[in-house]
């Protein structure tokens, strides 16, 4: 069985947030902080920590009406990405002065705080094996310090990529064959081996490209 690594925020003890059950989500900014500068490090080139709302009954993702962030009265805006991501900014002076993010959403659910390991920049619609090797290396390697030490132990390898649509795309090898088709298409390391897949085009760019993981 594989699993796309989306982590719910009560596996992040250190961030304990409650579910959104109102409108509007208030919670200190330091928190987020600290998960961002982990994929800071020089060794991720292309690796982050996404942040979400999710809607506890669908598991959809939360419609954001906007976000900001409040420090001592002064309002910062904080842009929405194309896929309902929160894209937060990265400011030691933020987290040292306790700042406060708000987030107003539509959804009458309650929406869950989450967080996706996802790669930073997904602006193509082609990938090379090579690439892709290289990421699923970084994917493991971010996946194992995040974890620690001892939680690296019963970590789960990664063995490859999944790309996430907002509709069903078909994944064409390079060579011209059809490979797959859905909203979420991925590729492990064994398949590329077996099949000789020097790399992988989509008829359109994944929103999210996320560690797949062999539970």
């Amino acid at each position: 069985m594989f699993n796309n690594h989306f982590i719910k925020v009560v596996l992040l003890s250190s961030l304990l947030v409650p579910s959104l059950s109102a409108q509007e989500l208030v919670v200190g900014y330091d928190g987020f902080y600290n998960r961002i500068k982990n994929s800071k490090k020089e060794q991720y080139v292309n690796t982050k920590i996404g942040v979400f709302l999710n809607n506890s009954q669908t598991g959809k993702h939360c419609q954001i009406e906007n976000a900001f962030i409040n420090f001592e009265g002064a309002i910062t805006d904080v842009e929405i990405g194309a896929d309902s991501e929160l894209l937060l900014p990265f400011d030691k002076d933020l987290r040292d002065n306790k700042a406060k993010l708000h987030v107003n959403v539509t959804d009458t659910a309650s929406c869950d705080l989450a967080f996706q390991i996802m790669t930073t920049e997904n602006n193509t619609a082609e990938y090379s094996t090579l690439s892709l090797v290289k990421q699923i290396e970084e994917f493991d390697l971010f996946l194992g310090n995040m974890a620690g030490y001892f939680g690296r132990m019963n970590l789960p390898a990664t063995v490859g990529v999944q790309f996430i649509f907002d509709e069903t795309v078909d994944a064409y090898t390079t060579s011209g064959h059809l490979f797959k088709s859905g909203k979420q298409i991925s590729l492990s390391q064994d398949e590329i081996i077996r099949d000789k897949i020097a790399g992988i085009k989509f008829s359109k760019q994944p929103l999210r490209i996320v560690p797949l993981t062999e539970i």
